[in-house]
């Protein structure tokens, strides 16, 4: 250390060594940094950029996330309308299928309608032409008993009406050589008495014999030759009748039914 007392000194100063004060001049030295301090700083400035870093990262996050915003509101608008075109083209085509069906089970139903109808009306017909024919044969059995009572009546009541039935029934065997009439007793003479005339219808020579035969009925008649017998009784004749009416009139019947049946 320097002592500015030995530097300068006054002429006139007395120097008196008790008295005397000693003054330092300090030296002014700038301080260096420590390594403290440049830790310090270099902790603050790796803060700074950190904060700017993250900065950076969140707006670039900010906008990626607006990005995929955009784009997932974009495809939600896409498929909302996808949406609503794939509902409207399902309700059009389910309108379509649901009308289709409907009208083909409309037909179905009307096909089956008239089907129903048909079977009805032809069991209509059925029963109507069977309850005809049941009155048409109630009827025709009345007229043959009612023709029967007639027939019988008039026989009766003249003779001459047996014998035109018998000679009918020989005009059928009149080619034959040889004829046997058999007759019901209470007719028997009447016939025997017109044998001749009986004769007279063949065309050539024949052998004609009468007999009376209690088995048949009172106008009963039966023509005999060589080659069969023919039943010349009313009652038959009638019954012959009867049964060629009923034939005619089934045929009849089945025709009609026929015929109602194509029309439906």
């Amino acid at each position: 250390m320097i002592l500015l007392s030995n530097v300068i000194k006054a002429p006139f100063t007395k120097t008196n060594r008790a008295d005397k004060k000693i003054i330092e001049i300090k030296r002014f030295v700038l301080e260096q940094p420590t390594a403290s301090d440049e830790q310090q700083e270099n902790h603050e400035a790796a803060l700074e950029r950190a904060k700017h870093e993250a900065e950076q990262i969140k707006r670039e996050a900010e906008q990626y996330y607006e990005s995929i915003r955009r784009q997932l509101s974009k495809e939600q608008e896409a498929w909302q309308i996808e949406k609503e075109q794939l509902i409207q083209s399902a309700r059009e085509e389910g309108y379509k299928d649901g009308f289709q069906q409907g009208k083909e089970e409309a037909l179905h139903r009307y096909r089956e309608l008239i089907e129903q109808a048909r079977k009805i009306t032809e069991t209509a017909n059925v029963q109507f032409y069977e309850q005809i024919n049941a009155s048409a044969e109630t009827i025709l059995r009345i007229g043959i008993k009612v023709a029967e009572r007639i027939i019988g009546e008039k026989l009766g009541e003249n003779h001459d009406n047996f014998l035109s039935l018998v000679k009918r029934a020989i005009k059928e065997v009149r080619e034959q050589t040889e004829v046997t009439v058999y007759v019901h007793p209470l007719s028997y003479e009447t016939i025997a008495r017109r044998k001749e005339e009986l004769k007279a219808l063949f065309h050539h020579e024949a052998d004609v014999f009468i007999h009376p035969d209690e088995q048949l009925e009172e106008n009963g008649c039966i023509i005999e030759t060589p080659f069969g017998r023919i039943d010349a009784s009313v009652d038959t004749q009638l019954e012959q009748i009867k049964e060629k009416l009923f034939e005619r009139m089934k045929e009849g019947m089945s025709a009609e039914l026929a015929n109602s049946s194509g029309r439906n």
